[in-house]
């Protein structure tokens, strides 16, 4: 492809690289990844079942998916910044007013209220601030913001199950509450647009293209939601994101191999470090190798990890250890989705297909983290839900592979009429 290199390294794009990785700490991990410490106590507390408590989380990811549908819409409505104004207020307001709250009704109710502010700064509209600020280092810049959602999940895991132990869940949701508006005031504070056009900026690593035959972009206004290929990838997306749900019952997991709370949350931040570490290396393998060999690698990895923990769960070391490896399910679930959606569907359609996809990976996430707490409550044994995994793994596969082969035949048919 030819172009006109047009390189713009303001540090602006840095400033909003900034911005939105506490955008994502807090409206991801905070509302989702860190949320696990909270199941076994509240649930004790209150006299109820870990799952209807991780129902919670459930109601804040479905939420969170709801709105992302419209993000798109209401981004070009309504000034960005001052949507983050009304919502992050409310998302952290809703986040203390759980602990007030002893009944299980108005519990669900809040995080599902929580779910839907967040979501007005949570990975659609990050992914879509990124894709204007950055052309070169695309997948690197993504991954570094959303990995930021793991990192939140890592630190604040065991601080906050520290609070629990001292002070209790309901203070500790104060604490939480708290912390995540002080996330989120870089985005408050700090002037920013969507667009770098809008400051009278260029993405960074801008390059003004020139189409080629080769440059395969449906026109959005007639996209076709029920091809074989996104139908394909709308399954990958909500399968793959349901293994998800496992990672917030590590603590409940390590509790049933008799450790204690400290190395339940140990292993909870474990798996928080491998969001991060795996986030950020998806981003690197795909800016060299392309999405899908990087998102098929964070795959096997996360084979592996299960594998040890189905086979060594009491030893410490091990377990700790593969509790790192299985945070690479969120690099697929996180940042492979959104790369994996500019390659298939091509940048022109990103911002129409890429909400349904989150929706998606949302609905997967938000049931997934209920069904894994039901499975041990019934089972007692979270052993099922890792052998599910597997399952879902060997689908997704070759659901990838049913992609490949349909985009290839349609690149071909194009290129040949070309």
């Amino acid at each position: 492809m030819k172009g006109k290199d047009v390189m713009n390294k303001n540090r602006k794009h840095w400033v909003v690289l900034v911005i939105c990785c506490g955008l994502s700490a807090s409206s991801i991990g905070i509302c989702v990844n860190a949320a696990g410490v909270f199941y076994a106590p509240v649930a004790q507390s209150l006299g109820v079942l870990r799952g209807t408590i991780a129902l919670q989380t459930t109601f804040t990811l479905l939420s969170m998916s709801i709105i992302s549908l419209f993000v798109p819409k209401i981004m070009r409505k309504y000034r960005f910044r001052n949507l983050l104004w009304v919502h992050v207020i409310i998302a952290g307001l809703t986040t203390i007013a759980m602990a007030l709250s002893k009944n299980i009704v108005i519990f669900q109710l809040l995080g599902f209220i929580r779910g839907f502010s967040a979501g007005l700064f949570a990975v659609v509209p990050l992914t879509i601030i990124i894709n204007h600020w950055f052309d070169k280092h695309h997948g690197l810049a993504t991954s570094i913001v959303l990995s930021f959602s793991g990192v939140a999940g890592a630190i604040l895991s065991p601080v906050f199950a520290a609070c629990i132990e001292s002070i209790g869940w309901e203070a500790t949701y104060v604490v939480v509450g708290v912390i995540f508006i002080l996330l989120c005031l870089p985005a408050l504070v700090i002037p920013f647009s969507v667009s770098p056009r809008d400051e009278g900026l260029l993405p960074y690593g801008f390059i003004e293209k020139e189409e080629d035959a080769n440059n395969i972009v449906q026109d959005h206004r007639s996209f076709n939601f029920l091809q074989v290929s996104f139908v394909c990838f709308f399954a990958f997306s909500i399968l793959h994101t349901a293994i998800t749900g496992i990672t917030q019952h590590l603590p409940g997991f390590a509790e049933t191999m008799q450790y204690s709370a400290s190395i339940g949350a140990m292993l909870l931040s474990a798996g928080m470090l491998g969001n991060i570490f795996y986030k950020l290396l998806i981003g690197v393998i795909s800016d060299r190798l392309g999405p899908l060999p990087a998102s098929i690698i964070m795959i096997v990895i996360n084979v592996v990890s299960i594998i040890l923990i189905l086979l060594w769960p009491t030893n410490t070391g091990i377990l700790l250890f593969s509790g790192f490896l299985f945070g690479s399910v969120y690099s697929v679930a996180g940042v492979g989705t959104a790369l994996l959606t500019k390659q298939f569907f091509g940048n022109e359609n990103y911002i129409h297909v890429y909400p349904v996809v989150s929706f998606a990976t949302g609905l997967g996430g938000a049931f997934s983290i209920t069904l894994v707490g039901y499975i041990f409550d019934f089972f007692n044994s979270y052993t099922y839900a890792f052998i599910i995994a597997l399952f879902i793994h060997a689908i997704n596969v070759i659901l990838l592979f049913i992609i490949i082969s349909v985009m290839r035949k349609k690149s071909a048919t194009i290129i040949g009429q070309s």
